[in-house]
């Protein structure tokens, strides 16, 4: 049996660990484009406890400290510490200013209570940063009108960007995964081109009154979402007349030649003039 003095520490130590640090979380952009503003949280609950320190780390290397009883409690560190806006940044957000690419990488944030326990919780997350495409995807196709049974030949590519931009494509709203993938590299910039080609085989269901739409999905992240749509017609086959070429004049125009029975008959009334 504990005696009471026993008791009383033990339910100290729960107290503390119920009422202490906990629910740590960090809100990083996924992705955000150069020379933008960006801001990394990290939230937590204290419970009763007090802050102790806030620290964040890009990789293994500490950038910002956040330590409420030191004056200023804000500290800053390393290659990119004059990128970080002090005014926008406190306890739970640290802002950095003209995002560069050097910036990308893994973030984490360590949050730190007070005495007694001083415990620690880590979370992590991710952040690229994109030199986005300027304007909009190209698609060019081999002509304009299409037969049921021809095959569509057609190609999209994008402007460069660094990360090259995904491209999917879709035939009347329908994604197709019938997709080749070719990337142009250019010199300038490290930034590439996504070059797709597709080809997709017209059915008897393709068109819709006349019209086929096929469309060139260029995503980059959240950050670039632009489409390029192209439209073609159908080429529909010219009907034959029912009562044959000998009965019907040319198509578009008037005939150049009468009939034969108009022919006949003139010659006969000739022929009896003749003999009056």
């Amino acid at each position: 049996m504990l005696d009471h003095s026993s008791e009383l520490v033990i339910l100290k130590i729960v107290t503390m660990y119920v009422n202490g640090l906990q629910n740590v979380s960090v809100d990083i952009p996924e992705a955000v484009a150069v020379g933008s503003t960006v801001t990394l949280t990290c939230l937590y609950d204290l419970e009763k406890t007090e802050l102790y320190a806030v620290k964040w780390y890009k990789g293994k290397a500490e950038f910002y400290r956040y330590v409420p009883k030191e004056q200023p409690p804000i500290s800053v560190f390393g290659e990119f510490a004059d990128d970080i806006d002090l005014t926008r940044s406190d306890r739970h957000r640290v802002t950095l200013t003209n995002v560069m690419h050097n910036l990308g990488g893994k973030y984490r944030c360590e949050v730190t209570n007070d005495y007694p326990d001083f415990h620690t919780l880590i979370k992590y997350g991710y952040m690229h940063v994109v030199n986005l495409p300027q304007g909009i995807p190209e698609v060019i196709v081999e002509k304009q009108r299409y037969a049921i049974g021809e095959t569509v030949k057609a190609n999209c590519t994008t402007p460069p960007s660094n990360p090259t931009a995904n491209v999917t494509w879709s035939v009347n709203g329908l994604l197709l995964n019938s997709t080749n993938f070719k990337t142009l590299k250019l010199d300038n910039d490290n930034r590439s081109r996504t070059h797709a080609e597709l080809e997709f085989e017209i059915s008897q269901d393709s068109f819709r009154n006349g019209r086929l739409q096929i469309t060139c999905h260029a995503k980059v992240f959240q950050l670039y979402v632009k489409d390029a749509i192209v439209l073609l017609d159908e080429e529909r086959p010219r009907l034959a007349s029912v009562l044959g070429t000998r009965d019907s004049p040319h198509t578009g125009g008037a005939s150049m030649h009468a009939p034969k029975w108009l022919c006949v008959v003139a010659a006969t009334n000739l022929l009896l003039s003749s003999f009056r």
